[in-house]
């Protein structure tokens, strides 16, 4: 598990409680798939969410072209106070054209900093002035991301993220689940780390920090790509059907940086990966596309239709893909 400190932004995602609402801690991860991963045949029942972290501008000017190329649709998380002020950062205009464009914008702080070593009046500028920040700039964050993945298991931090924000995410492991409860047996998801109103941890869900991967496995682009192709398939274990179970959330920082740093993907390297979604029928969501249903405590897809009799998350819908249905109580 990523520790607390560890450099750079180590993040993952969730979805908070307000009254009646459960905050959920998304968990975006660098460690290794201890379950078993073959790569099955693809077929058009895949799904995975793609997120950028920290606002830098190389997403805005590398990342984005390469999105718009194959038609794909992303989070970006961005620091408040870095944007206009910071070198490599993107500017509010830019912001504003990812988010006219339809790409989710989410919030990651004003100033990017450890959440659990500040005053409760302090997380509250963090966290609340950030969305603030956001919708003074037509933007309704509805999401959060944990700077440091710090925060995510501290009372009074989750206490105030979840009065702003639907979700927050944190770092871990490479897949998310929707459910703990159903697939707990066969998979490595055993603290499951969703949030009640309460704040009673209950479950959890997973995911992929991509850089932070090739950092501490010394991956070459080759080895990185072949990870990639691990990682997005390893829900072929779980789903099946149409039925969606498991969800893969990758995780970028800077995309194309021609000096070497150490939270980079190589601009070709990205390209390669969002080809290889694009050519294999990937349905490619948004942290936005992700929603809970309080009648039978799950996560489903916003882009898939739930059956009411199924025990499974989410289901593709063949005749309307786009058409969606939160699952009854049963």
């Amino acid at each position: 598990m990523i520790v607390n400190g560890a450099q750079g932004c180590l993040l993952s995602q969730g979805i908070p409680v307000i009254p009646g609402i459960l905050f959920l801690i998304i968990l975006v991860g660098f460690l290794p798939i201890f379950f078993d991963i073959h790569a099955s045949p693809v077929t058009n029942r895949k799904v995975v969410i793609i997120n950028f972290d920290d606002g830098l501008k190389t997403q805005f000017t590398h990342a984005k072209s390469i999105l718009d190329k194959y038609g794909f649709k992303a989070t970006f998380y961005v620091v408040c106070n870095y944007v206009n002020n910071k070198k490599g950062y993107m500017t509010w205009e830019q912001i504003e054209t990812l988010n006219k464009e339809g790409h989710d914008i989410g919030s990651h702080t004003m100033n990017h900093v450890h959440l659990s070593n500040l005053s409760k009046k302090e997380i509250k500028y963090e966290v609340g002035e950030s969305k603030k920040c956001l919708n003074d700039h037509g933007i309704e964050a509805t999401t959060f991301a944990y700077p440091f993945n710090d925060g995510s298991n501290d009372k009074k931090v989750v206490k105030i993220v979840s009065k702003y924000y639907q979700s927050a995410r944190t770092a871990n492991n490479p897949i998310t689940f929707l459910s703990c409860d159903g697939l707990k047996d066969l998979s490595i998801q055993d603290n499951c780390r969703t949030y009640s109103n309460m704040h009673r941890l209950t479950y959890a869900i997973t995911g992929w920090s991509h850089d932070f991967s090739r950092m501490v496995n010394s991956y070459d682009d080759s080895g990185l790509f072949e990870r990639f192709i691990k990682v997005v398939n390893s829900q072929d274990r779980y789903n099946g059907d149409g039925q969606i179970n498991a969800i893969p959330i990758i995780i970028y920082h800077i995309v194309g940086e021609t000096a070497p740093v150490g939270y980079n993907t190589d601009l070709k390297l990205f390209e390669k990966e969002m080809k290889y979604l694009h050519d294999n029928g990937y349905t490619v969501l948004t942290m936005e596309d992700l929603a809970y249903d309080d009648k039978v405590n799950h996560i489903y897809l916003k882009q898939f239709k739930g059956q009411e009799n199924s025990g499974n998350i989410a289901s593709l819908n063949e005749k309307n893909p786009s058409q969606i249905q939160t699952f009854s109580g049963h």
